[in-house]
C-alpha cells in the first residue's frame, strides 16, 4: 500500500496520477484477447437471399474489424504491462521512454502469453468437448422442449459435479496466469531473458518456496475479490453522487426552456448532449482512477513479494523507495573528523 501511495500521491499531481492509473487500467483491460464475433439467428433462413447475403457479409466484416481491434488492444495491453512493471519498480513516471525501451521484449511476452492461452485451452478442452457432445446429442429435442430443457436428463449431483470441476479448472487457470504474470514477467522485463529462461526462474522459485507461493496466490485471490468489490461500490457511489448536481441543473434547464419554443428546445437538447458527454468523460475518469489505483497496488504487491527473492528487483525497489516521513524529524549524523593525536609538548626552555 505504501508503494502505491508513494507512486500515485507523493507528491500528488493529478496529471501523473491519471497517467499511471490509465497505464495500469489499459495494461490489464487491453491485455486480454477479448474478441467477440456476431452470433446467428434461427430466423435468418426466412430472409430474402440478397438481404441474407448482405447480413452475412456485414457479419464477416464486423468479425474481421473486431479481430483487428482485439489484436491491437492485446498488443498495447501487453506492452503496457511491461511499462507498468518498471514504473512501479523504479517510480519512473515517464511513459514514452519506457514504451520505447520494451518494444522488442513485448513480442517475447506476447509469445509467452499465447503459449499460456494455448495451455489454458488444453485444460478447458475436456469440458468444451463434453458440453458440445451433450448439446449435439440432445439437439433434436430443442425444437420441442427448448434449450432450457437440455439439462433435464441430468441429475442435480451430476450438474453440481460438473460445475465444481469447471470452477476448479478456472481457478487453476487463474493461478497459472497469476504466477506467469507476477513472477515470470519481471525476469523477462528486467533482464531481457528468453521465454524458457523466465519459466525456468519461475519453476525454481516455486520449487524453493512452494508454501509461500501458494499463500501468495490465496491472498492474491482474496484481496482481489474484496478490493475489487470495494472499488466497484466506490465507483457506483461516486457516480450516483455526481448525478445529483447534474440532475438539479437538468431540472432547472427543463423548467426554463421547455416552454421557450423551438429555440428553447434546441438549446435544451444541445445542453443535454453536452452534459451527457461531460458526464461520460467524468465516469471514465472515475473508473480509471479507482481501478487503475487498485491494479497498481497489485503490481506493487507482486513486486515486493518477488523483490525479497530476486536481488536485482529488490535493489531497484530499495533505491527508488523514498525515506519515511518521520525520518525528517531526525537530523543526519554530523561527520566526525578522524582521530588526531595531540601535538607533542615543546622541549623545556634552558634557564
Amino acid at each position: 500500500m505504501g508503494r502505491t501511495h508513494d507512486l500515485l500521491g507523493r507528491p500528488f499531481r493529478l496529471r501523473t496520477f491519471l497517467k499511471i492509473a490509465a497505464v495500469a487500467f489499459f495494461a490489464e483491460m487491453g491485455g486480454g484477447l477479448n474478441i467477440h464475433f456476431p452470433g446467428h439467428s434461427n430466423g435468418l433462413h426466412q430472409l430474402p437471399p440478397a438481404f441474407l447475403a448482405f447480413v452475412v457479409a456485414f457479419a464477416v466484416l464486423l468479425g474481421l474489424v473486431s479481430l483487428v481491434i482485439g489484436l491491437i488492444l492485446f498488443y498495447i495491453g501487453s506492452r503496457l504491462q511491461l511499462v507498468l512493471l518498471e514504473m512501479v519498480a523504479t517510480r519512473f513516471t515517464f511513459v514514452g521512454p519506457l514504451w520505447s525501451k520494451y518494444g522488442s521484449r513485448t513480442w517475447r511476452w506476447i509469445g509467452l502469453r499465447l503459449l499460456l492461452i494455448l495451455f489454458m485451452l488444453l485444460l478447458l478442452l475436456p469440458f468444451i468437448i463434453t458440453t458440445v457432445l451433450y448439446f449435439f446429442h440432445h439437439a433434436h429435442e430443442a425444437g420441442v422442449l427448448g434449450v432450457a430443457d437440455f439439462f433435464s436428463g441430468l441429475h442435480i449431483a451430476q450438474i453440481l459435479l460438473f460445475v465444481a470441476a469447471a470452477l476448479v479448472v478456472l481457478l487453476l487457470i487463474g493461478a497459472i496466469y497469476m504466477l506467469v504474470r507476477d513472477f515470470a514477467l519481471p525476469f523477462l522485463a528486467l533482464e531481457d531473458l528468453t521465454i524458457s529462461q523466465s519459466l525456468g526462474r519461475l519453476r525454481a522459485l516455486i520449487a524453493a518456496e512452494l508454501g509461500q507461493v501458494i499463500l501468495y496466490i490465496v491472498l492474491r485471490f482474496v484481496l482481489g475479490l474484496i478490493f475489487g468489490i470495494v472499488a466497484e461500490i466506490a465507483v457506483v457511489l461516486v457516480l450516483l453522487v455526481s448525478l445529483i448536481p447534474v440532475g438539479i441543473v437538468g431540472v432547472i434547464l427543463w423548467f426554463s426552456l421547455h416552454h421557450a419554443g423551438t429555440a428553447g428546445i434546441v438549446v435544451l437538447i444541445a445542453c443535454a448532449i453536452f452534459g451527457g458527454l461531460v458526464f461520460l468523460c467524468w465516469a471514465v475518469c472515475v473508473v480509471i482512477s479507482f481501478m487503475g489505483s487498485l491494479l497498481t497496488f497489485f503490481q506493487a504487491y507482486a513486486l515486493y513479494f518477488l523483490g525479497g527473492r530476486y536481488p536485482l528487483l529488490g535493489d531497484l525497489l530499495d533505491r527508488s523507495t523514498p525515506p519515511p516521513a518521520y525520518a525528517a524529524a531526525f537530523p543526519p549524523p554530523q561527520p566526525t573528523s578522524p582521530y588526531q593525536p595531540p601535538p607533542p609538548e615543546p622541549p623545556p626552555s634552558q634557564p
